[in-house]
């Protein structure tokens, strides 16, 4: 028996083992010098030469290694197996020194010269470190973990190599945990932070890692890194339907307030000004308050909202009736995009309404528009579209505007009927912004109101006309803009569309699982559940039920987590579809009802309608609703879902007509014409 020997940075004693085999991601074989690439690419081959490796001079039967190998195959197939990977292992070795001791009845890894494997190694040092002092320990440890490059055998799924990579990992994962507290109880925080970050990569629902990277985050002043560790924790936890504890502090503690220099700031003017008012505090005052809107406005333009908070708020602080109007507005500006972006929609409603006090005082039509543009959007952001509608259209109707602000006023307008379902509604707006827009007018304004409108003609059926849109949206934008989030919605909107024009491919499943995933990491989660929604539907029109079932899975991790938002209603009604083609009716009316319950809290009326026609019973109330909604919603809208699911059959009484259409679709072969003014009673429904 030829022993293995390690040094303290795990790597053999023998200068060159004679025989090396690596099976941390993958199998690799190097003897003699040279890379023995056959044996791993050979599945039969590699599994009995790993399998043995595992398990170093034990001899086997062969009837107990076919079993083990390969228990999908009966008895006498399973030995041809065995003959057949040890004749080709034996040609592998050609030349070189078998490691196999094969006799009739019995076989077993036993090498007549040096030989290492890693995995051997992993358990040996991991063996030492438990039995060493701390500092020989931690040695030990990092030259085990360094060997783990990759989980045991990745490609494999035989049973014995699932319990032998389950075994490897929870004791890769117990060595970053003790390599963190080592680091800890040393005294060493930044290295303690790096296992912890490395344990949290492989191991995210470890709660106490978590709770170690936020206090480690807090305490350097980094209250994003907090976050974002805090808002992964519970994606993990969700997503593998495991109880986040909830009681972890993911919030920041400023809640977008003033740092404590800046509050200590504050208040010493204050104090001065009630002190000693012979002092001149205003100019002061006044010079602070340019430095901080200043300072904000610099924050934001870089994107860094987080570190914008606490001037703008500071900002905020300054502001007495004498500011300058100019400078409270800039002050106020600011402070909307951090509270937008921080989620404090109580704190935006109240600064957005002080923006649109502000706006009447410096009587400026084109501020008074942009305020109440704002307020709109929030509006719509909370679930109340007719609310954002009333805004708008008295906005419109009251104000000598421009043709660029009054365009986007409209435009506005076409997002809200878009949000409510009232699709030629939307289109009309959408058509009349594209009109009124200048032609010297920000390239990101016309690619918006496309993008828009092409999801407008969608609704209704035409995917060439949708296609044709946004591929003009997307020539439209500069390349930095693309990679924007404006850009992101075009892309994953031009990537459905085009599914629903095509059909679904292989290139094309790739695409959309690239969009999902990016989505996901930038926790754009109503963009992921839009897109997944959209790729159930198709795939459940083609009929294909291996990729439908997969996307239905993701679907459903995504309801867990961001169910309660506006994307919500039409995911659930998506799985309700998905459990009426399957013929599961119990579940496709529990699907329904969630759908319907939350397109009333969002007013999504294209929801309300199509969880309505799952129905099979009808009373006179729900079908006048019914009524009611299809015409705001459209009937090219109610044509082209039913169209859309082929395996449906709509109620009698409100089947498709060709003859009800308010318009014709424009031909696939050309855009569809986008200079029609929308008229002015085109909300009324």
């Amino acid at each position: 028996m030829i022993p293995m020997a390690f040094d303290e940075a795990g790597i053999p004693v023998f200068a060159r083992p004679s025989l090396c085999i690596r099976l941390f991601g993958g199998l690799e074989v190097e003897g003699w010098g040279r890379s023995l690439p056959a044996l791993a690419r050979q599945p039969r081959t590699g599994a009995l030469l790993a399998f043995l490796a595992l398990h170093p001079f034990r001899a086997f039967s062969r009837m107990a290694l076919a079993e083990i190998l390969w228990p999908e195959l009966d008895p006498g197939a399973g030995m041809g197996a065995l003959r057949a990977a040890l004749y080709r292992l034996r040609r592998g070795f050609r030349g070189l020194r078998f490691p196999l001791r094969v006799d009739r009845a019995r076989i077993a890894f036993a090498p007549s010269t040096p030989w290492w494997t890693d995995v051997q190694a992993f358990t040996l040092l991991l063996e030492r470190a438990r039995k060493a002092p701390p500092l020989q320990a931690r040695a030990a440890l990092e030259a085990a973990v360094a060997l783990y490059t990759g989980d045991l055998l990745p490609d494999w799924e035989a049973p014995w190599v699932v319990g032998w990579r389950q075994s490897l990992r929870e004791q890769f994962l117990e060595a970053l945990a003790r390599l963190w507290r080592l680091a800890e109880e040393m005294g060493d925080l930044p290295e303690a932070e790096r296992w912890a970050e490395r344990l949290f990569q492989e191991e995210p629902t470890r709660v106490e890692v978590a709770r170690f990277l936020i206090r480690q985050a807090e305490a350097r002043g980094d209250p994003e890194a907090a976050r974002r560790v805090g808002q992964r924790y519970q994606w993990a936890c969700r997503s593998r339907g495991i109880p986040p504890d909830l009681n972890m502090g993911f919030e920041p503690s400023w809640r977008i307030r003033p740092s404590a220099p800046l509050g200590r700031l504050l208040q010493a003017l204050e104090t001065l000004a009630r002190e000693t008012p012979v002092f001149p505090v205003a100019p002061l005052r006044q010079v602070l308050l340019e430095g901080l809107v200043q300072t904000a406005e610099e924050a934001l333009a870089r994107g860094a909202y987080r570190e914008a908070a606490p001037w703008a708020m500071a900002a905020l602080a300054l502001l007495t009736p004498h500011t300058p109007v100019e400078w409270a507005w800039r002050a106020r500006c600011a402070v909307d995009a951090v509270a937008d972006f921080e989620g404090d929609r109580a704190r935006q409603a109240a600064n957005l309404r002080a923006m649109l006090r502000l706006a009447r005082r410096m009587g400026d039509p084109t501020r008074r528009a942009e305020g109440v543009a704002r307020l709109a959007y929030l509006e719509l952001q909370r679930g109340r579209p007719a609310a954002a509608e009333r805004l708008l259209a008295a906005a419109e109707a009251a104000l000598p505007l421009d043709p660029l602000h009054r365009a986007l006023l409209r435009r506005l307008r076409g997002l809200t009927a878009l949000r409510r379902g009232w699709f030629p509604t939307a289109r009309a707006h959408l058509q009349a912004a594209l009109a009124l827009l200048p032609e010297d007018a920000p390239a990101a304004h016309r690619a918006a109101i496309l993008n828009g409108l092409a999801v407008a003609w969608r609704h209704l059926g035409d995917y060439h006309a949708a296609l044709c849109l946004l591929e003009q949206a997307w020539d439209l934008l500069p390349e930095e803009e693309r990679r924007g989030l404006l850009g992101a919605l075009i892309e994953g909107n031009r990537t459905l569309f085009r599914g629903w024009a095509e059909g679904p491919s292989a290139a094309w499943g790739e695409e959309l699982e690239a969009l999902v995933q990016a989505a996901e990491r930038r926790q754009d989660l109503e963009a992921a559940l839009w897109i997944a929604a959209g790729a159930v539907r198709i795939y459940l029109r083609a009929g294909d039920g291996t990729a439908c079932a997969r996307w239905i899975d993701r679907l459903k991790t995504l309801w867990s987590i961001a169910g309660d938002g506006f994307e919500g209603p039409r995911a659930a009604l998506v799985l309700a579809l998905a459990a009426r083609a399957r013929g599961d009716i119990a579940e496709a009316r529990r699907w329904g009802r969630r759908a319907l319950q939350g397109s009333r809290r969002w007013g999504r009326d294209d929801i309300r309608l199509l969880a309505m026609a799952l129905r099979r019973r009808w009373t006179p109330a729900a079908r006048s609703e019914a009524e009611r909604l299809l015409v705001r919603v459209g009937w090219e809208a109610w044509r082209a879902f039913w169209e859309e699911t082929p395996f449906l059959e709509p109620p009698a009484w409100m089947a498709p007509r060709s003859g009800a259409l308010t318009a014709a679709p424009p031909p696939a072969s050309r855009c569809p014409p986008t200079d029609t003014a929308a008229p002015r009673s085109a909300w009324a429904g």
